[in-house]
């Protein structure tokens, strides 16, 4: 079907593209980062190694599918060819959750990626594993005088004049929030550098081959850590470790002015996180203590609040995947929509372990009202229990915040500290829960901007 000579001028580069656009596709569509901190310690490092293990897996099928089109074309066996390539394809999950984390960290793995790309085409060059032998006869052919043809300066000059100013325009770009546009740029500058000062020698390319093997598991191992930190904002707790995902995942400290929709460069929604607490582990008396849970509790226990806010837009039920994460306080934080729908304003709170209905009779919330603006907010209480496939959660009814009735309230006021208690109904015992959801609605009137509710506390009442 080909013949040998110039159908096919660079069989190396057909696994590599393969590799590279089957795998892309299947990170972006299989390995999609969680909503929300669901994750534990062990869970994080397991989603670390499965995330690399079905890279490598559309990898190997990738590269051993066209291996068998057109191996009659490759001087290259399939396994070295298939750890060779991986040293690229390695990166692929981790672009992928540094795309979705908005991390301007893009601009170091993309041209990382595509330099190991650029040295793997350069360890199979077919012009270092076949040189040309020179014909003895060409020297009697040349002429006794030859004037040496000398290269213009400004040939010489143009390569690095381009990559200073590509570096430049990429270094404005990162600054700009454009770290795709900045990762090009910066992998053009590799490129031509690698062109200029290739550091692949024909004369030892069997031991640089061996070299760039175990350079591929170092960077497999290399790989599993970053991914591994680039998860730490999804932790549910902090571990001590949480503080490493800002070496990957860059974020304003505080949210400003952002769009709640996504006409164009916005966002669809806001999901700000605070800091993990310390939590009290409840657990119930066994059967020989006592008949019923109604008990359980002798006096109250206080749950810190240390869940996430959710800022979306109808009719969405949560934000989109493309939402804006990041750490804040609500009542410092100015998140507006950016049209005349009204934003919605969500707190949820995940509990290490479930707590039964039967624990106490009411639940008491704690929280600060730094929000000056006239009009009443309301608040709803909603208990879910998260094992169950429905989406169905137990409502404890919508309570006014009092201070928000307030008539004339004073721009300087400080903000407010208030308790409020819902009761638990009796048609719900014997049900758990293990996640409380805070429904915010403050009046039409003031819907566009998000209220600055802080949640303090939650308070199991005996």
């Amino acid at each position: 079907m080909f013949t040998r000579s110039n159908q096919i001028s660079s069989p190396m580069l057909l696994p590599l593209i393969g590799s590279i656009l089957a795998t892309s596709v299947a990170v972006t569509l299989i390995l999609a980062p969680p909503s929300r901190p669901s994750l534990s310690l062990a869970q994080l490092f397991l989603r670390a190694a499965i995330d690399l293990t079905i890279a490598a897996c559309i990898h190997l099928a990738t590269v051993w599918a066209i291996w068998r089109l057109i191996r009659e074309y490759l001087h290259a066996p399939v396994g070295l060819l298939m750890l060779h390539i991986w040293a690229a394809i390695v990166w692929l999950p981790l672009v992928s959750l540094l795309n979705a984390e908005h991390s301007l960290w893009l601009c170091c793995i993309v041209p990382w990626a595509c330099a190991n790309a650029i040295i793997y085409l350069a360890l199979w060059n077919d012009r270092f594993e076949k040189p040309e032998q020179e014909d003895p006869t060409a020297r009697s052919a040349r002429p006794l005088f030859q004037v040496e043809t000398v290269v213009p300066l400004w040939r010489t000059l143009l390569p690095y004049v381009v990559v200073v100013v590509a570096v430049q325009s990429g270094a404005a770009l990162l600054m700009n929030g454009s770290p795709w546009m900045a990762a090009g740029l910066f992998s053009i500058c590799l490129l031509i550098l690698l062109l200029r000062h290739p550091i692949v020698r024909p004369d030892r390319l069997r031991r640089q081959r061996r070299r760039f093997s175990k350079a591929a598991f170092v960077q497999t191992a290399t790989a599993f850590f970053l991914l591994a930190t680039a998860l730490t904002p999804f932790l549910q707790r902090a571990y001590g470790v949480q503080s490493l995902s800002g070496l990957l995942a860059i974020r304003p400290p505080v949210v400003q002015s952002v769009h709640a929709s996504v006409p164009s460069s916005g966002y669809s929604g806001v999901i700000l996180m605070l800091p993990p607490k310390p939590h009290p582990r409840i657990v119930p008396p066994t059967k020989g203590e006592q008949t019923s849970f109604s008990a359980a509790i002798a006096e109250p226990v206080v749950i810190p609040f240390d869940g996430v806010y959710w800022y979306f837009k109808h009719p969405d039920l949560q934000p989109r995947r493309d939402a804006r994460v990041q750490h804040g306080d609500p009542i410092k934080a100015n998140v507006r929509s950016t049209d005349e729908y009204p934003l919605q304003m969500e707190a949820h709170q995940l509990l290490p372990n479930p707590i039964s209905l039967d624990c106490c009779h009411a639940l008491r919330v704690d929280l600060l009202n730094g929000d000056a603006r006239p009009g009443i907010i309301r608040l709803e209480v909603r208990l879910k229990d998260t094992s169950l496939k429905t989406r169905q959660s137990i409502s404890l009814g919508s309570i006014v915040i009092p201070s928000s009735q307030v008539k004339h309230i004073s721009l300087t006021r400080p903000p407010v500290h208030e308790s409020m208690r819902f009761e638990l109904p009796a048609a719900a015992r014997h049900h758990q829960f293990d996640e409380i959801t805070l429904v915010i609605a403050p009046d039409k009137e003031r819907a566009r901007g998000g209220s600055k509710i802080a949640i303090q506390n939650f308070v199991l009442m005996p």
